[in-house]
């Protein structure tokens, strides 16, 4: 697994860990909800938009891309592709390093 690095302002020192934490949640509530029998789309679209606008508030931009894609494959009905957006978004969280300035 690569190493992605994040350059993020000092000031969000102290609620980075939290909020990553919380995006750890959210795809592991994703991919749960893909294993249920019933796939409420509806709220894994919900959950992709809350993505989309958190990540660029904290300057993890990549997040918001993943949210982004998940919103729309979710809009689609596409449990595929939510499932890889999921996955590669917990890669991500899991392999982030954060470095403030």
């Amino acid at each position: 697994m690569r190493t992605v690095i994040a350059h993020i302002d000092s000031d969000l020192s102290d609620l980075i860990p939290g909020f990553l934490a919380n995006k750890r949640s959210d795809a592991s509530v994703i991919l749960s909800a893909l294993s249920s029998g019933h796939i409420d789309f509806d709220t894994l679209a919900r959950i992709g938009h809350k993505l989309k606008g958190e990540g660029g508030s904290y300057g993890l931009n990549d997040i918001t891309l993943y949210g982004a894609e998940i919103e729309v494959a979710a809009h689609n009905h596409d449990a595929a592709a939510v499932r890889r957006c999921a996955d590669e978004l917990a890669e991500y969280l899991d392999s982030v390093r954060i470095e403030y300035e």
